[in-house]
């Protein structure tokens, strides 16, 4: 089993757990960042949350990503607003911008040591064409209020210390955005949400859920729990518990790799579309390259590909595209290789549902659930308080007709 740098890296101690209980005030299944953050909100609100996940923190998509905190949407903005309308792209838009700063916030009142870098984040243009469609992209976001630059080539230059591959034409800026060490995040939001009274049971499976004299029965492995409510957030694994999810919400591998150290040469993440899938990466403290991406060369894109293991094919591509964004990197050594499964939906929004009484579900972010796990785990624990769906989520609804 290939491990990431996040966990291979993570030097805190264990959180503390329990046996799982016959009874909760509320359980939230999952402890990836979406989880976490819920978890915190509840338990700051007096909740006594218990947190329950069938391997422990940051096991899913958290603890395998770039560590990349984005504002925006996992689709471009202006393909998004081809896709939901003009107003709905801005809503959707406003609410990662707004989950971003709610998260960096968190990470400042609760005093989490997770790396925090807000450098930024450039997209980097591969020929005209891109360029021309960051510009296009650039505009439409400053035209709705969203801090968003477009770089020329020696713009881009400038904020890279090492010579930019021949087809680079030029970067997007994203001005709302940062790096972060993800495992270390997730262990601080528990640890956090623990300070407020959550409690934690890792190695428990949910079998199934059902309703049961006003309260939710959670069959598990080791027994069942009954809760007054229960929160979802297992993201790919969504459809094993809530069955309506089965069908909107896909596995995808994503694979990633970590070179060895290098001197400084970048401050803020980056990405790319060298593939039709794109890439992603960021250069992290102690000077390795995170890069990964590159699903497109993959049988099926690796979509329902299990995580765990790597494919020759995609990290060799992985390699390639280093080598073709900074030429110096070419045949660089490789520290470390893994993967993980991300969440995918058919129109790359996730779906938050309420598929029974006290029963909230989340998942399907579609490789960009950092921005948003703070602001929709905020609203989760205020749905699970008031036992409704707040409007500020309802364009993330399951019956929204650009999942079909």
């Amino acid at each position: 089993m290939l491990i990431s740098h996040w966990h291979a890296t993570l030097d805190r101690p264990p959180l503390p757990t329990i046996d799982p209980p016959a009874t909760a005030e509320v359980v939230v299944v999952g402890a990836g960042v979406v989880g976490a953050a819920t978890a915190l909100w509840l338990a700051r609100a007096g909740l006594q949350p218990l947190v329950i996940d069938r391997q422990g923190p940051a096991a899913g998509a958290t603890g395998n990503n770039g560590g990349l905190l984005s504002a925006g949407l996992a689709e471009n903005y202006l393909a998004a607003t081809a896709r939901h309308g003009h107003e709905a792209a801005r809503e959707l838009y406003a609410l990662s911008l707004a989950g971003q700063r709610l998260l960096v916030e968190l990470i400042e009142q609760e005093r989490i040591d997770c790396d925090l870098r807000l450098h930024g984040n450039v997209n980097i243009a591969i020929g005209e064409a891109q360029l021309s469609i960051a510009a296009a992209t650039v505009s439409a976001l400053q035209a709705d209020g969203f801090p968003a630059a477009l770089l020329d080539r020696a713009a881009t230059q400038e904020m890279v210390g090492i010579p930019l591959g021949a087809a680079v034409t030029g970067a997007r800026l994203n001005p709302a955005a940062g790096t972060l060490h993800s495992a270390k995040l997730v262990h601080g939001l528990l640890a956090a949400a623990h300070r407020y009274g959550a409690r934690f049971s890792w190695g428990i499976t949910v079998q199934s859920i059902a309703s049961d004299a006003g309260r939710l029965r959670l069959l598990t492995d080791r027994g069942a729990i009954s809760a007054a409510a229960a929160v979802i957030a297992v993201n790919a694994w969504s459809g094993e518990i809530v069955p309506e999810l089965a069908q909107r919400i896909k596995l995808v591998r994503g694979q990633a790799l970590c070179t060895v150290p290098v001197e400084p040469f970048i401050a803020c993440g980056f990405g790319a579309s060298l593939t039709p899938t794109g890439e992603y990466g960021q250069q992290l403290p102690g000077g390795q390259v995170l890069f990964g991406g590159c699903r497109a060369v993959a049988p099926d894109h690796d979509v329902g590909a299990l995580p765990g293991e790597v494919s020759p094919e995609v990290q060799n591509a992985i390699e390639a595209s280093l080598g073709r964004l900074f030429p110096t990197l070419a045949g660089i050594a490789i520290e470390r290789r893994w993967s993980g499964a991300m969440a995918f939906t058919a129109d790359y929004l996730p779906i938050v549902a309420n598929p029974a009484p006290g029963l909230f579900a989340v998942g399907g972010f579609s490789g960009h659930g950092m921005p948003f796990a703070a602001i929709v785990g905020r609203h989760l624990a205020e749905a699970v308080q008031t036992g409704t769906m707040p409007a500020a989520l309802a364009l993330l609804g399951m019956e929204r007709v650009t999942l079909v």
